[in-house]
């Protein structure tokens, strides 16, 4: 396989060049566009290069690239936004979707993958898509979408997408988005063994979890086959996951530091992990309980980013804070993974994307 020339846009700390070197394809990145500086440092320490950030609304190089990876930004498409939406010219964050559309018109590179959130088709945001689809339609690219979710592709979260992979039409070219598997990863094997006492929450704080409302509770406790989606708001209420057993179902005991969880996933990671925003793990539901946050290792797990790549970013000085906002920015590598393999190793058939 020749050598694919990679270009990613909105890049984050790189989730597409970590899948293509997870798979062992060859690729050359030749350019990251990310203007948060934090995240385009940790970007450097992964993949061993220099970039400085860059503001995509002024980008415009001349490069030859093969592959444009982006994944512009979600919030105002996102359910837990304030649902500004991208229209063009809107000036909102997730406008900015349609700098990566003057992109590819310049550059016109083979394949373009976007990943953005599932709300992107609801009937307040599809327009956007559609005519996503329908510019790229327009620039000579047949369109494949299709929401996946990370559980489905063996990380234990729950988190859906919507994957939009563009092929730039020679022949008649053709895809199909990998199917589903069983998860055998479970979020208790993404758990570090020691965790610093920083990361629990107070005695007061645990009391005001315990005291909240019915309502508030079902909200913020994650349980059942599935993790309810953890939104950017939640640094006020923290959701929650039992560690050992509260409620024992009738033939099942759980062990002290077992995850009490049918499928043991854990919902959709945001951007706002630091603080007070940070997912919860919790040992039994008592007043002697003790509450934990995930570490932002636990975090970058969760996106399938291997600990090496924690390291690296860490090492660079990096905060809790900015480590877990990119964790909550990034795309599943996993899924990324699954979509290269049948992009680049399978033989792909499908239905394109119509509007």
């Amino acid at each position: 396989m020749e050598q694919l020339k990679v270009l990613e846009l909105f890049s984050g700390i790189g989730a597409c060049s970590k899948a293509l070197t997870n798979l062992g394809i060859p690729h050359k990145i030749v350019d990251a566009v990310e203007i948060d500086k934090y995240a385009i440092k940790s970007f450097n320490a992964i993949h061993g290069t220099n970039f400085s950030p860059q503001d995509i609304t002024k980008w415009d190089k001349d490069i030859e690239v093969d592959f444009i990876m982006h994944g512009s930004p979600c919030q105002d498409f996102s359910v837990a936004g304030k649902g500004a939406g991208g229209n063009k010219g809107s000036g909102t964050r997730s406008s900015l979707m349609y700098e990566t559309i003057r992109i590819v018109d310049k550059l016109r590179p083979k394949y373009v993958l976007w990943e953005n959130v599932k709300n992107l088709l609801s009937e307040k945001h599809r327009p956007n898509y559609f005519a996503y689809i329908k510019a790229m339609t327009n620039m000579g690219y047949k369109s494949f979408g299709r929401v996946l979710n990370a559980k489905d592709f063996g990380v234990p979260q729950n988190r859906e997408r919507i994957y939009t992979l563009s092929i730039k039409v020679d022949d008649d070219p053709q895809f199909e988005f990998p199917e589903p598997f069983k998860l055998e990863w479970r979020l208790r094997d993404v758990l570090e063994d020691t965790v610093d006492e920083k990361y629990y929450l107070t005695d007061k704080q645990v009391e005001k979890f315990m005291n909240s409302t019915f309502n508030q509770y079902r909200t913020r406790l994650q349980e059942g086959d599935v993790s309810q989606t953890i939104l950017a708001r939640d640094w006020e209420d923290p959701k929650c996951v039992r560690i050992g057993g509260l409620y024992d179902r009738p033939g099942h005991k759980h062990q002290a530091g077992s995850v009490w969880h049918t499928e043991g996933l854990v919902g959709t990671l945001s951007t706002m992990q630091g603080g007070n925003q940070e997912p919860i793990i919790m040992d039994e539901y008592t007043p002697e309980s003790r509450v934990r946050k995930l570490t932002p290792r636990e975090c970058w797990r969760l996106m399938g980013f291997d600990d090496e790549a924690f390291d690296r970013a860490k090492s660079t000085g990096m905060s809790d804070t900015q480590l877990y906002k990119q964790a909550g920015n990034s795309i599943v590598v996993n899924v990324l993974m699954a979509i290269f393999e049948r992009l680049f190793y399978g033989e792909p058939t499908g239905q394109s994307t119509d509007e």
